[in-house]
Formats: C-alpha cells, structure tokens, sequence
C-alpha cells in the first residue's frame, strides 16, 4: 500500500471549484488499496511555501510514497506548479517520494515540465491508471495513461470531501438558496479545435443511469438543487441530449443544471426539452463571428447555425453563454468588433461577458504553426517570456502591432464591461421603482442579503 498526498492548489476563488479530477484519482487509489490525503490549499489559502512544513508533518505520521499535482496550461496555473514545486522539492526527505504531474498542462510537453519543475514522472492522458502505476511502484518519468472509460463514480467516496463547503460556489443562474455542485457526462470530445490545450484523445459518454444515480446521491445526501455538466461536452448528439434529458425529467425530485453545449444541435424542439428537464444555462464556444477563421479553428460551426441557435437558446427560455477570442491568423479589428455587437446583442447579462485574445497553448495545432512562422520557439518561450496572461495577446498572428491590437481589444471589453453594468443598473432601478411606487415588499435591501 502506497501513502499518496494529491495537493488542490489554490486558484484564488473564495468558494473554490471541486477538484473533480483529484476525486476521480482518489477513488481509483483507494479502490486499489492505497491511502490518500488532499492537501486543500483551495479552501484554507495557506501559502505555497507551507507546503514544505505540511509534508514534514505527513512524514512524522508515517511515510510518504507518491505527491501528485494536477494543472491546465494557464499563465497562472504554470506560475502555481511552479512555486508549489519549489516548496515540494525543498523537503528534506525529497527523494524518498516520487513527485508526479498531471492534467493538460505538463501532459503537452512531459520532458518540459519534468526538468523545469523537478518531478520525477509526468502521467499524459486520463490519470487514473498512471496514478496506480505510480503508486505500484513504477519509475517511468512519462507514463502514457489510457483513457478511462469507467461508467460509475465513487460516490461513496463523497463523504470523505467537504462537500458542503465546495457546494457554496454559484453559476450564472444560482439563486441564493441553490446548493451547488458539479459533475460529468463524459469525457473528451468529438471535435478537434486548432486552439484547445483540452488535448485528450477520444470520446467517451458516460452511461445515463450512473449520472442520474450520482445526481439522486447528491441530491439526497448534500441537497445539491443546481448541478453543472462540467465536461467539455454534453451536448454531443441530439439523441444523446435527448436521453440525459429524459433520465433527469423521470427523478421523482426536480433539480437545475447547466452544461457545455454545440450550437449546431441548439434547435427548439431539444432545447424545450432541455429546458423542460431543468436546464438553466448553455455554454457555447462561439470563438469567431468570421466564417473563414471558423474554419480556421476547425470549430464545425457555421454562421447561420451560431445566430439561429443562439436565438433558439433565447427563446427556450434559456440562458447563454457566449464565447468568443480573437487574433487568430486572417483575423481584423472588423472581426472584433463583430463579436463585440455580437455579444451586446445577445447576452442577457447574467455573467460579465469579454473577449480574449487566442492562446496557442502548446501540443495544440497553433502552437505548431507560431513555432513553425518563428512567432515563438519553444514551451519555454511560451510560459517563461510571452504568456503572462490570459487577456494579452501571447503570440500575435495578426497584420496589426500587439499595441494596435490591445487597444482594439480595450475598446470593445470597456463596451462590454459598461453593458453588463448598465443593465445591472437598470435592474436595480427597476426593482426601485417597483418597492417605492408599487409596494412591492418582495424587495430584500440595496446590500446582498
């Protein structure tokens, strides 16, 4: 039996996100016989260099066999693995552990991250059977772990987690009373985007009756009410769609939920149906309003099934969510100002909406094409010189300097940032009105009760 400390790092939020994919390694680890700690940096803020102290504590109780962290390809996430390796590495007993990475950050460039941040192993694709490799006592510093196609959950693993904290979070449509948490459908895509560092390779669905199983669990033992699909894809298919929405309409309960969705299934009939079943929010990756950089992107979308599903989603009673960068190659200022009216148009304001620059992540298809026009050299330039943050532009594809191209993108956020409030102003205004001239006392207060 291996004795494996998994650290949820701190992503600065003050009700964090549940660590789905630590949830999904410690029920595969404990299954196999192994014992396994988080560290919650997540939920109690401590700083990265505590978490020397803390694994000093771990190896007074015992021993300590494996530390693994798990990370996306973020500016801020590279700049975390970093400093929470350092604080790992600098324990006086480092080498009587193997320290692992994971996730799509470090899985695009093993022999990188391997070096930069000291690790011993870098586990590439669906982490559970790596974890178990690893925990077994293998030495192999790049393990190519398969996808796991496991239908079920470890739901009872759920009581060992403070659920109740993480179910504070919100999504766009929460009400005050809502209990939330989120879940998955599936796992991977069926498309292929030039520009998604989410590089897992297939697509697998899981089976209905286990996430309904999960949703009753939940429901019953944590009182989740709002539940997000948080996988890349739930919409993949109109029958597949169809079918999760069914099995949720059949709980003898009624819950809210929200997904990831693909506006070329978005019409009427599924999303009533969506809707129907207790659908709240749909999030599309729009990305361009231009159909040559669409194509570009390989999104699969076209115009007119982007303006007419988005419409449809609207109609439905649905809310939204409109996704869109700019500054692939082919791109102009016309284009962004395209999305900008775009989202104006459409969006009903219930999240700040703007639009970011693209980032070729590495081991995506952009990333090969700036390092084959010189416009970066290597995963080192990337993280180390040019991507220091998510709304700056890290490699410029355009025919337009950086400088003309962040005041473009100035203009068009401020006009996005001054809608969202302006309707938030007339909101409150509205609801002014409505206690002062109406009486309606179902006014709780101007401060957030």
């Amino acid at each position: 039996m291996a004795n494996v400390i998994l650290i949820s790092y701190d992503n600065g939020s003050h009700i964090p996100f549940f660590p789905l994919n630590l949830f999904y390694l410690t029920g595969a680890l404990v299954q196999a016989g192994h014992d396994v700690k988080i560290l919650y940096q997540d939920l109690h803020h401590f700083p990265d260099s505590e978490i020397t102290r803390m694994l000093d504590y771990d190896f007074k109780s015992g021993k300590v066999d494996v530390v693994g962290l798990g990370f996306v390809g973020g500016y801020y996430q590279y700049a975390k693995a970093k400093s929470i390796s350092e604080a790992v590495n600098k324990h006086p007993r480092r080498k009587e552990f193997r320290y692992i990475l994971g996730g799509h950050g470090p899985g695009a460039d093993p022999e990188y991250f391997l070096s930069k941040l000291s690790a011993d192993t870098v586990i590439v694709g669906d982490g559970e059977q790596g974890a178990l490799e690893v925990a077994g006592g293998s030495r192999e510093k790049v393990i190519q772990s398969p996808n796991t196609d496991d239908s079920g959950s470890p739901v009872w693993l759920y009581q060992h987690y403070p659920v109740d904290i993480y179910r504070l979070i919100r999504w766009p449509t929460s009400t005050r009373t809502d209990f939330c948490f989120p879940i998955l459908s599936s796992r991977g895509c069926r498309w292929s985007c030039s520009f998604c560092y989410r590089m897992r390779s297939g697509f697998y669905e899981r089976d209905t009756k286990a996430i309904v199983d999960e949703i009753r669990f939940l429901h019953k033992k944590h009182s989740i009410t709002h539940f997000q699909f948080a996988d890349e894809l739930l919409m993949s298919s109109e029958k597949r769609t169809t079918e999760i929405c069914q099995a949720i309409s059949a709980l003898p309960f009624k819950i809210k939920w929200d997904c990831n969705g693909r506006l070329n299934f978005a019409t009427s009939t599924l999303l009533t149906l969506m809707k129907t079943s207790g659908a709240q929010y749909i999030n599309y990756g729009i990305e361009s309003l231009s159909q040559t950089v669409l194509n570009q992107m390989n999104k699969g979308l076209n115009l007119d099934q982007i303006h007419r599903g988005v419409e449809a989603t609207l109609q439905s009673g649905l809310s939204p969510g409109l996704n869109l960068i700019w500054g692939f190659p082919g791109d102009s200022v016309e284009n962004l100002i395209l999305a900008k009216e775009f989202i104006i148009k459409y969006d009903p304001c219930q999240e700040l909406r703007t639009i970011r620059p693209v980032t070729p992540y590495p081991g995506t298809p952009l990333f090969k094409k700036a390092v084959e026009k010189g416009l970066v050299k290597d995963t080192e330039d990337f993280y180390e010189v040019k991507h220091k943050n998510s709304d700056l532009i890290t490699v410029n594809f355009m025919d337009m300097s950086i400088q003309e191209a962040h005041q473009a993108l100035w203009s068009a956020n401020k006009q996005l940032v001054d809608n969202y409030f302006s309707h938030r102003r007339s909101e409150m205004s509205s609801q002014m009105y409505r206690l002062y001239y109406d009486n309606d006392t179902n006014f709780r207060g101007y401060r957030t009760v």
